[in-house]
């Protein structure tokens, strides 16, 4: 596998961020559309789990169960938005799965009963397939090989000011929910337009702010040039040859260098659930130590905020290091972060397992990105990288009925509480990973060679 930085001219860190700076716009229309896109999803995300237990009444195992059945329904839906994308252009995906994504988070919102909320989360599953790996070929397809390291150094940047954003968000839109008396969330009652006076909940509330992102985004893309997926200095596809997205699906799969770096994701997969258990153990778990009121969002926002110093400053730093050394150091150093919490669930040990999580992931996560569309061949990036993802989301598919257990074994709302044995068992599941990539890296690194010309 050949590395992202070819072989050429030998240019500066701040020569490259003026090229980016001075070339088309497209790219930050990219940037903005991500923005939007990422508010609502990390917004979904973290109310997920609240919102299948407090608005419809499932157990954690239940809620677990169905976030795993979604995450599953991803996962499927990710073989084939990479070829839809290939054969009928990223623009058009993108304002199609936004305004799916628009329409379907509406529907979560508005569910008045769990079967109907379960629809609206399954049909939520393909706009949610299809946002990452288009808007990675975009950002490629927008940038030249100069440009493309902080490119997509400044792509990840863009959805973490989305995470920065939403934590705060999140804890204001609860606090207004808190009843006073009790110190817990409380529906209230709201007069919406059409449907008239409603009681409402806070997850609710926020996902139909998720609405409204995804709604503004599908107009932002209409932006984008329509030539601009021609590419620049040869890195688009105009010499790619349309075929249906099956036979682009099977032309990637018969690639022996996709599944060489399919193994290297399938264990850095397990690093990247501690960010699912995030998402799915963490609100559960922290809101049961501390309380309603513990401002989760806000404290979880801290991770974005440092991203977006961090990413850029660690892409200059070791943009001229193999990408395998760096993914290894930073995977390696975000798999301890579950450990800060087997010795407490004070605010302080939260800071810290957040503080250990950001640093390895601004090491790690924007060269990952920038890794999948490298190797990828020209006209199959959103194929390639919609595969590519599958470790990802097949990981989130085994976080799910996993965080229901272990929340309900060793973080029930009531009974007795053991959350360093469930950190515990989350930290040795995580640190898997790197000590794989060590153990293998003789034969891994063999994926960094140039291709024979």
């Amino acid at each position: 596998m050949h590395a992202s930085d070819e072989d050429g001219e030998k240019t500066s860190a701040i020569e490259d961020l003026k090229a980016l700076f001075q070339g088309p716009r497209d790219i930050w229309v990219i940037y903005l559309a991500t923005l939007l896109e990422y508010l609502g999803i990390f917004s979904f995300l973290q109310t997920l789990p609240l919102w299948l237990s407090a608005d419809h009444g499932m157990n954690d195992k239940q809620a677990g169960w169905w976030a795993s059945t979604f995450s599953m329904l991803v996962t499927l839906f990710m073989f084939f938005v990479g070829g839809l994308a290939d054969t009928f252009g990223v623009r058009r995906m993108l304002i199609v799965s936004f305004a799916l994504a628009a329409v379907t988070r509406l529907g979560m919102s508005a569910a008045g009963t769990q079967p109907m909320a379960i629809a609206a989360l399954l049909a939520f599953g393909f706009a949610y397939a299809t946002t990452s790996p288009v808007l990675q070929t975009a950002v490629q397809r927008a940038s030249s090989k100069r440009t493309r390291a902080f490119a997509f150094s400044l792509w990840y940047v863009s959805f973490n000011i989305a995470g920065a954003i939403v934590g705060p968000m999140i804890d204001l839109v609860r606090g207004k929910f808190i009843d006073p008396n009790t110190k817990k969330l409380a529906p209230l009652a709201m007069d919406l337009p059409v449907v008239g006076t409603q009681m409402v909940s806070a997850h609710a509330t926020i996902l139909a702010m998720g609405f409204f992102f995804a709604a503004i985004a599908a107009v932002v893309v209409l932006f984008l040039s329509k030539d601009f997926e021609h590419g620049q200095e040869g890195s688009g596809p105009p010499t790619a040859k349309k075929t249906s997205p099956l036979a682009a699906f099977k032309e990637v799969l018969g690639d022996k260098l996709f599944w060489r770096f399919m193994v290297m994701l399938v264990l850095l997969s397990l690093v990247r659930m501690m960010f699912q258990h995030m998402h799915f153990t963490w609100p559960k778990y922290v809101t049961r130590e501390q309380g309603d009121s513990f401002p989760m969002g806000t404290v979880w926002s801290i991770n974005s905020m440092a991203i977006i110093v961090l990413a850029p400053l660690g892409t200059a730093l070791t943009r001229n290091f193999k990408p395998f050394q760096v993914l290894l150091v930073g995977a390696a150093i975000s798999s301890l972060s579950p450990f800060v919490l087997v010795f407490g669930s004070s605010m302080a040990h939260q800071l810290g397992m957040i503080a250990v999580l950001t640093i390895g992931e601004a090491l790690w996560s924007p060269r990952l990105y920038e890794y999948n569309v490298s190797i990828a061949p020209r006209g199959r990036e959103a194929t390639y990288v919609s595969l590519a993802s599958l470790p990802y989301f097949l990981a989130k598919f085994l976080v799910g009925p996993t965080s229901g257990y272990l929340l309900a074994t060793y973080c029930p709302a009531e009974g007795p509480r053991q959350p360093a044995i469930l950190w515990g068992v989350i930290g040795l599941s995580t640190v898997i990973g790197p000590i794989g990539i060590w153990l293998l890296r003789g034969w891994i690194q063999k994926k960094d060679e140039p291709a024979a010309a």
